[in-house]
């Protein structure tokens, strides 16, 4: 039964996490309503091909794990 709560738990996290994020992509996108997903997918695709967006990724992410072995 506490498997399951844990489950349950982790499936919340991830669709609030999910629904979050995706208003944030929203908010940057002029007309939301008017892109597909695979329109999305696209221009995801390239802005993580950048290699700013990558540097900035790798920086945001050592600050967590800097943070986290504090």
């Amino acid at each position: 039964m506490l498997e399951h709560q844990i489950k349950t738990l982790n499936r919340k996290e991830r669709t609030h996490r999910l629904c979050t994020r995706g208003a944030m992509l929203e908010s940057h996108l002029p007309h939301p309503e008017s892109v597909t997903d695979g329109q999305v997918s696209t221009i995801l695709k390239v802005l993580f091909c950048r290699s700013d967006t990558k540097r900035l990724v790798e920086q945001v992410l050592a600050e967590n794990w800097k943070e986290d072995a504090e």
